[in-house]
This record gives C-alpha cells, structure tokens and sequence, in this order.
C-alpha cells in the first residue's frame, strides 16, 4: 500500500494532502492545501479536479475518493478536515489505497557549515516540520550520519570559499562519490573534523524520528572540501584551553565573558576600511571567525558565559548547536539591532528561573531612585535627547544550582556605550544598572524567603578602563566626582548621596589590555563579582602581547573577535 502523507499546520488554520497517483504506469505527486474547516467533499472535488488537469482523459469525480477509517467505514463527506484526517486511516481513490500518515517526522532544512576546516568543528543546522515543541522532539531523537568523500580534492583557497561561489577549480559530479561512514548518533549535529578530512567533502545524512516513527531521510553536502587544519601552535586560544580542559566541582564555578564582534559590525564597509584594515577579508568574515568562536568557547568548560555583540542567529543557529548542554537567554538592544546579550550556564548544573531584563535609558526615566537625577538631566535637552536615544540594556537572569538547592545567582550582563569622549554618559549606565541590580536583589530576597544565598556577577564590555568614572563607581561604591568634568558635575547635583551603591563587588583587571586594534588597546572588558559569595580562585592568563600582535592587532586569522575572553574560576562561598 502507498501512503498519503497530511500535514497540520494549526497556526494558519490549514493541512497539507500529499500523495503519488498512478496511472498506465505514470506516476505523479500530488500535493493539496486545504483549509482545516473545510468539509471532506469539497477536498475531494478539489483533488479530482488536480487528478483531471493531470491526467488525460482521466474520468474521475468526488464520488470516487472516500477516507475510510480504521474499522474500514467510510468517513462522511461532512466531516471537517480536521476531524476527520487520523493516523493509520485508509485513503482510497478509485483501485488505488493509501494508508493516511499523519505529521510523520520530516526535515525542512538542512545545511552544513560553510566553512569547514580540519581540527575545528563542524556542524550542520537543521530545521524541522512542526511546532517548536514537536520540532525539539525530533531534533533530539533524529539519528545523524556524518560522511567523508573517498576522493581527495585540489585544495581550496578560503578567499574562493568566503565569495560564496563555487570554486574555479573544483569540478565534481555528485554521482560518482562514493563515502566513508565517519561518525553517526542520535542528535549528533556537531563533530570534530581531523587532519584527514582535509581536501575532501562531507556528507551528513538525518533520519527524521520522534520516539515512534522515523520520516524520509534528508542528506546534504559541503559545497567545497575541507580547509586544511590550522596549526594550533599558532592559535592563541590552544595554551588557554590546556589549563580549562576538566570541569570543575559543585564548590567551584568557571565563567567567561567575551565581545564576540557581531557580523553586524564586521560586515560594514568601516569595519573593512578604517577599523581592521589590517585583517584580511577573508577572516573578518563570519563565516569564518564564527567557526573559531565556537571551538574557543565550547572548549573553555565554563559553568557560565557571557557574551555581548552576540546576535540571535549566531546563539540559536551556532551555539545552541554546539553546545547542548547549557541552557541560554538572550536580549537583543532594539528593533533596529540585531545584536545584544546573552547568558549561557551549564544545564546539569543550574536551572533558569527569571529574567528581569531592561534597557538603561528607559529606567533612568521611569525608576522614582532617578527622578531627580533625571530632572536635572532633562534641563538639557540635547543632553536628555542623546541620553534617551541610547539602546544599551542590562540583561540579568536569576538561576538556581541544582547541586546546593536555595542557592541562587544573580547574573548581569551589559555592553555600555561605546564613545571614548562618552565617560559620563557610561557613568550614568552603571549607575542605572549597579542600582537596579541592588534593588533587583533586595526585592527577590524578600518576596522568596527561602532563598538562602544570592550571590551576583556583573559582567560585560563596560567600554571603561579602571580610571574611567564608570568602572571606580562600581568599584568603590560611590560617584567619583573628582574625576568628573565640571559641566556634568551639575547633572548628579544634590543627588550623588542616594546614589551611591552597597554592593561589595570584586574585579580582576590586571592585564595589558582586553580590546587591541590598530588605533586602540585597553582593558574594557570586566566579571565584578560580591565578595561575599565568591572567592576568585583562578585567571586563566590572556595571550601574550607579542602573541596577540602577531598578525598586528585583533581580530585576525587566530583571533576571531577584536576583543579576548576572560575566563575565571570561583569558590563559590
């Protein structure tokens, strides 16, 4: 018997009827979209009429198509679409039966890893047929093979690769690869390619299942061969990931922060010209750089990450792929902004329980803590204008250890604004965002008595060195108001006092630099962190500055990001 395969599709109120039709021993596919609360007879009357145009000389009507269900009765032709199409039902046209199947597991979208290069990981993203809840379903019980070409091509220039066009010289006739089975499993999306993938193609192939059925399986295949394998002697990351190679006990966390430079930003014509004029286009590409992003950040084991410029694509279609273990929470900066914040923290290990995100321009207008600070701003309108426009957010997210239960962590993440003549308008930023956090805190202690630590971590690209207003505020609990130029001396006028802060917050910040292109070196990037639930263990050390100038500044064909992760170790008190 031949299947007739429906398909629901509740939120446009619609199902789809496909099925092969037979006759004088051609067979073609038929494919109907028919409205959910449409009778079964007039379904029909519209399939007969796609069997007419079809088929010459075909004398079929209604008349000649019924929906039998499993008891072998005919379905009346009154009934509705979407009552009456069930799993195992018999569909007959004329001589011809089709058993009725009913949302089997089918992949939408398959597509492998542009770039693949040996040694790094390589993925494949994968969209299926249903709702979000049916499409995890799948997505965790489908079986995934990977392949890899027996034949060995000419290698392949990156910059061909990056053109997003088939290379010149790389001439292929599918039907004549024959494949080596290289690694298969449920789920298995991600897998390291190694030194003998190199100049060949891979293949991967999903058998869509969902516990009980498996669908059609679906292949796709790189459209050039792999790139050869970085020396990751001259990979920065490589000594970095030798000292984080383990995870640690339920007494200790590790937690990275990173700027992961957005495509957003890396793909303008000033970030080509006037920014990273030094790093070749080839790896200013995201495409590239995002594949050296993953195998940094994945191999770092943190228990909990932050990354700012990451935009949603990268974190759901890279990330989420590659690192299945951790649980991760996004903000993005605005409508116009495809990038912003995000959390990621290791699933086994804590439990995600709110967020409580804002943007900081928004809350220094409405919070009563600023009304004044406000009042006194907006007596500048063009002061209150820039101020008001700025889209930085503060994302924070409340988790739970599931090894200590009760207690809990407090995790803020933000990107301040980025203007090197804009020291006061950070100022202002950490003062919304430190007072926030403050209050935040407070109110959950009190409406969850049962909580028995809460402990937080500030991390972020805070755009501030260790002088700057914003980074001693936060540090020393207090608006630093001799560092401040007079003209903005008057905005925080009779309302410094009950702004200063008492969070006990702990940095480290002894390194040369955290950000380094050719115009611009400096430490920006921080993980502030209450000294009385933390006790910093452990910094794993940055590259070398000769080891980072290298290829002249950051980012580079080494380095994918302008900025260097910070990867720390706590005791958690």
């Amino acid at each position: 018997m031949s299947f007739c395969f429906i398909r629901t599709y509740e939120n446009h109120n619609c199902l789809q009827i496909e099925f092969k039709y037979t006759k004088n021993h051609i067979e073609i596919d038929l494919l109907s979209i028919r409205d959910l609360k449409e009778s079964l007879e007039t379904t029909f009357k519209r399939i007969a009429l796609n069997l007419r145009k079809r088929f010459e000389n075909l004398s079929i009507d209604e008349t000649d198509i019924n929906l039998l269900d499993k008891e072998n009765q005919i379905v009346s032709l009154e009934t509705k679409n979407i009552d009456a199409w069930k799993e195992s039902y018999t569909f007959r046209i004329k001589d011809q039966e089709f058993k009725v199947v009913l949302n089997l597991p089918s992949v939408k979208k398959l597509n492998l890893t542009k770039v693949l290069i040996a040694g790094m990981p390589a993925f494949v993203k994968c969209e299926f047929e249903g709702d979000d809840l049916t499409q995890k379903i799948i997505e965790q019980k489908s079986i995934f093979k990977w392949y890899l070409s027996n034949t060995v091509y000419e290698p392949v220039d990156l910059i061909e690769q990056e053109s997003n066009k088939k290379p010149k010289n790389l001439s292929i006739n599918m039907e004549t690869i024959t494949w080596s089975l290289i690694d298969q499993g449920v789920s298995k999306q991600m897998i390291y390619l190694n030194e003998s993938c190199e100049n060949r193609l891979i293949k991967v192939e999903c058998y869509p299942k969902d516990g009980q059925r498996e669908g059609i399986a679906v292949e796709t295949v790189s459209v050039s061969p792999v790139l050869k394998q970085i020396d990751k002697d001259k990979l920065p990351m490589t000594q970095r990931h030798m000292q984080t190679k383990n995870l640690l006990d339920s007494n200790s966390i590790r937690v990275v922060t990173y700027n992961v430079l957005a495509n957003c930003y890396s793909d303008t014509s000033l970030a080509k010209t006037d920014l990273y004029p030094y790093c070749p286009l080839e790896y200013l590409d995201f495409k590239y750089r995002k594949i050296l992003l993953i195998n940094e950040i994945k191999n770092y084991n943190a228990d909990i990450i932050f990354l700012q410029e990451c935009e949603t694509e990268f974190l759901e279609g890279d990330l989420r792929i590659a690192m299945p273990d951790y649980t991760s929470k996004s903000k993005v900066k605005g409508e116009r902004t495809k990038e912003g914040e995000a959390i990621l923290f290791r699933s086994d290990r804590f439990k995600f329980i709110e967020s409580f995100d804002i943007g900081l321009s928004q809350e220094l207008q409405i919070n009563p803590i600023f009304s004044r600070l406000w009042e006194n701003i907006s007596k500048d309108p063009e002061k209150k204008k820039f101020i008001a426009d700025r889209g930085t957010i503060l994302q924070v997210a409340q988790i739970e250890s599931l090894e200590n239960p009760g207690h809990h962590l407090l995790l803020a993440n933000t990107h301040l604004f980025f203007h090197p003549e804009a020291d006061f308008i950070r100022l202002l930023q950490s003062i919304v965002a430190i007072k926030y956090i403050e209050e935040l805190k407070l109110k959950i202690q009190r409406k969850n008595p049962d909580i028995k630590k809460l402990g937080v971590l500030f991390a972020g690209d805070f755009n501030s060195d260790p002088p700057s207003q914003a980074f001693q505020y936060i540090f020393s609990k207090q608006i630093p108001i001799s560092l401040m130029k007079n003209e903005d001396k008057d905005f925080i006028s009779e309302c410094d006092g009950h702004l200063a802060h008492s969070l006990d917050l702990g940095v480290y910040a002894d390194f040369p630099f955290t950000n380094c292109i050719g115009t611009f070196e400096g430490i920006l990037d921080y993980v502030f962190f209450e000294n009385d639930f933390f006790e910093l263990t452990k910094v794993v050390p940055l590259p070398s500055i000769e080891k980072v100038k290298e290829n002249t500044a950051l980012p580079s064909v080494y380095v994918p990001s302008d900025h260097l992760a910070l990867v720390f170790e706590f005791l958690i008190k």
